[in-house]
Parts: C-alpha cells; sequence; structure tokens
C-alpha cells in the first residue's frame, strides 16, 4: 500500500513539474512572438509611407477637410493616411487591452501623437460609425482614453528615465 502512495507521489509531482515547464514554454513563446509584433510595428513607424501618414493626419487632415465626413467617404489619398494611422493604432489598442502589451510601453512611446491623432480623427471615425451602424477603431479609441488618463510623462517618471540636456561642451 505505502509503495502505491509513494508511486503516486511521484506520478503527481512529475505532472506538476511537467505542467510548470510547459507553462514556463508557453509563456515564453507568446512573449516572443508579441516582442517580435511589436518590434515589426515599431519598423513599420520609421517607414516613409506610415510617416507621411502621421504628418498628414496630424497637420493636414482637418486644414485639408474641415468639415468632417465619414472616413470611408474622404477622397483615396486622404482615406490611405487615415487608415494607416487608425489601424495601426488599432492594433497596438488590442494588444493592450487583451494584457500582451504592457500598456506604459505604447503610453510611453506612442502617447502624445497617438492621443492627437484620435482627437483630430475622431469626428471622422464617429460618422463613420453612424453610418454604418458598426465600431471602427474601438481599440485604438481604448488606447487613446488609456493615454489620456496616464500620461507619457508619467511612464518616464516611473521607470526613472533621467533626463541629459545638451552640453556646451563638446
Amino acid at each position: 500500500m505505502s509503495l502505491n502512495v509513494v508511486t503516486l507521489l511521484v506520478s503527481v509531482i512529475a505532472l506538476v513539474t511537467s505542467a510548470g515547464l510547459a507553462w514556463g514554454q508557453l509563456t515564453s513563446h507568446r512573449k516572443s512572438t508579441v516582442l517580435a509584433m511589436i518590434l515589426e510595428g515599431f519598423r513599420d513607424t520609421r517607414g516613409d509611407e506610415y510617416l507621411a501618414s502621421v504628418e498628414y493626419v496630424l497637420y493636414r487632415l482637418t486644414v485639408e477637410h474641415p468639415e468632417p465626413v465619414p472616413y470611408l467617404q474622404l477622397p483615396e489619398e486622404t482615406r490611405r493616411h487615415v487608415q494607416r494611422v487608425g489601424l495601426f493604432y488599432n492594433d497596438l489598442g488590442k494588444l493592450v487591452a487583451h494584457g500582451l502589451v504592457d500598456e506604459s510601453l505604447i503610453v510611453g512611446a506612442y502617447g502624445g501623437s497617438l492621443l492627437r491623432a484620435w482627437n483630430l480623427m475622431a469626428p471622422y471615425v464617429y460618422l463613420e460609425r453612424q453610418e454604418h451602424q458598426r465600431s471602427p477603431m474601438r481599440y485604438f479609441e481604448d488606447l487613446a482614453w488609456r493615454v489620456s488618463s496616464r500620461r507619457p510623462e508619467d511612464v518616464y517618471r516611473k521607470l526613472g528615465l533621467r533626463v541629459l540636456p545638451p552640453s556646451n561642451r563638446l
């Protein structure tokens, strides 16, 4: 009888150990997959197309189209800029909302421009929602709300990021 108990105990320990190792591998794989996605997103934000779209949204959208319309009704080039920026931030919002990426990373990296882009694009997005009874860019909106309640400066301070102003000495 005691041999059965020992065998059972060894089996349970082996099962728990195997489950722990499997969980660790799964977590490690998940983190590496998410990291690859984030690095790809960071790379995309340095491309000419994306930079042109951000510049357009932040500085020309409301000047060239002061009367908002559903964003799918904007001229083709304008619509591409809006979608490129909006869908990128929407994808980041998905990662944050589902707990795959730490919110502070995204708030610290994109906070100011993300919030400004949402504020400029929101009228066009809301009209699109009304027009088609759907919810485009909901994750982008959620991410913008998160940024509005947790500024990048708060993230920098919490991380203890230091500053090194320019020096007159070279």
